[in-house]
């Protein structure tokens, strides 16, 4: 059975108000339209019903609301759950008399570039936020290039032992697009992406004064989480990741919440549907390849669950969080953090690698093998066996994995970069400004 079942039947009755016809069958049960919109809005509150996102008239009256950043890509799950916020709020005001529990601060990361978007995403904005008037919410485009600091530049190389070396590099300028094109494969990217996506939402939600960060993260994209980092080797990192947890963060606590996270992404799709929401959605012009080695890890993933929900497996996301979640942190303490990611290493990846890889080629016996070594060394831009003489930097073993086989003669990445975050100047277009100004957004000039 599908997640979502359409009911072509007026005769239907919904089984949660007894009244409307049915146009849907969801977990079993028959909803109308409003029954179905409250039933995933639901599942939100059901993740945040901490007292800090309820109506406190003393903190109302004081102008100390829990600030909430909303991670907003312009994909489906971020919209749908920005609209869910966006109506809980205007609940909220509408039955408290203007009072609410939270404010919410919207933050993109800036993708059209790298990811080829179809537009912008301030562009849907004006049209966006007019669903949720007079609700006041704030948003701020990051430019990726703010976790490019020059300081902080290090050539890195990972030897054939599995050592990681690293030289500082002198650098006039250099853009983020110009990191990641030494990346050796579409998967590091992925996973370099997904560290500078966490790193730039936490400076964000401390820049801001947040103590809250939501993502519109489902229960098929939790999944896909589990098994992609499990593939990339990133499996110590499962339980942190895939969890409602508190990061610390500078000194200051920030709780990291998944509002969505108990529904199928084919039920949030539903929602955005019937709420009107398709028209706004942001995606990459890019087409997929269809050949599985052109893939991203999360790509093959995805595809995967796709399969299994078009085939009646639906369930099996479900099935496959539950398992994420029963994973815990290493019993032992940590020995260190890596330097690219900052995960906590229990144990040196380099003794695990050594052990299941061989790296060290065979000896060469005879002039022609001598001749073919030659050739391959003048045929790649890399050579093995150019001197590197750097500081060892402890590295985990994702980012080993993800480093390994890079292009050309060094990789160049930021070491525990120094953050400070280049905020997307708003369009200058008269119309748009306009309707900018009049929701009061945040100011989006470069700090």
């Amino acid at each position: 059975m599908t997640a979502i079942e359409h009911i072509s039947k007026q005769d239907i009755r919904c089984q949660r108000c007894k009244e409307e016809s049915a146009i849907l069958k969801a977990r079993g049960e028959y909803h109308c339209k409003e029954c179905y919109l409250r039933l995933v809005r639901g599942k939100q509150r059901k993740q945040m019903s901490s007292e800090k996102y309820k109506i406190n008239y003393k903190k109302s009256t004081l102008g100390q609301l829990e600030k909430v950043l909303l991670a907003f890509s312009g994909g489906i799950s971020s919209l749908v759950l920005l609209d869910v916020l966006g109506n809980l709020l205007l609940e909220q005001q509408q039955t408290h008399i203007g009072l609410q529990g939270f404010e919410i601060v919207v933050v993109n990361i800036d993708e059209k570039e790298l990811s080829s978007l179809d537009k912008e995403v301030m562009s849907i904005l004006p049209e966006l936020l007019t669903r949720f008037k007079p609700v006041k919410i704030s948003f701020k485009t990051v430019s990726l290039d703010s976790y490019v600091d020059l300081n902080s530049l290090k050539e890195i190389r990972i030897e054939n032992d599995f050592t990681s070396l690293a030289n500082a590099v002198d650098a006039q300028s250099c853009t983020f697009i110009d990191l990641l094109s030494r990346c050796p494969n579409k998967s590091s990217v992925e996973d370099l992406l997904t560290i500078v996506f966490e790193k730039l939402l936490l400076q964000a939600a401390y820049d801001e004064g947040c103590g809250t960060i939501v993502l519109g993260h489902s229960m098929t994209r939790i999944a896909n989480e589990i098994i992609a980092l499990t593939v990339k080797g990133r499996g110590s990192s499962i339980h942190r990741l895939i969890s409602n947890r508190t990061e610390n963060y500078n000194d200051k606590d920030i709780d990291i919440i998944y509002p969505l996270r108990d529904l199928l992404f084919a039920e949030i799709d539903e929602y955005a549907v019937l709420s009107d929401l398709k028209k706004y959605e942001v995606y990459s012009k890019v087409v997929k390849s269809r050949v599985s080695k052109n893939l991203t890890i999360r790509d093959l993933v995805s595809n995967y669950f796709t399969n299994l929900d078009v085939t009646g497996y639906s369930s099996t996301a479900s099935t496959v969080m539950k398992i994420g979640q029963k994973l815990g942190s290493p019993e032992s303490k940590p020995n260190t953090n890596c330097k690219v990611c900052g995960v906590e290493i229990y144990q040196d990846p380099k003794g695990w690698l050594k052990m299941i890889t061989v790296n060290e080629p065979a000896l060469i016996e005879t002039e022609e093998e001598r001749n073919y070594l030659e050739m391959y060394l003048s045929s790649v831009e890399h050579n093995p066996n150019r001197s590197f003489n750097g500081e060892n930097i402890d590295l985990c073993y994702g980012c080993i994995t993800t480093l390994n086989g890079v292009r050309g003669e060094d990789f160049v990445w930021p070491i525990e970069p120094e953050l400070n975050l280049k905020y997307r100047e708003a369009s200058n277009e008269a119309n748009k400004k306009q309707v900018l100004n009049e929701f009061v957004l945040t100011d989006t000039e470069d700090d």
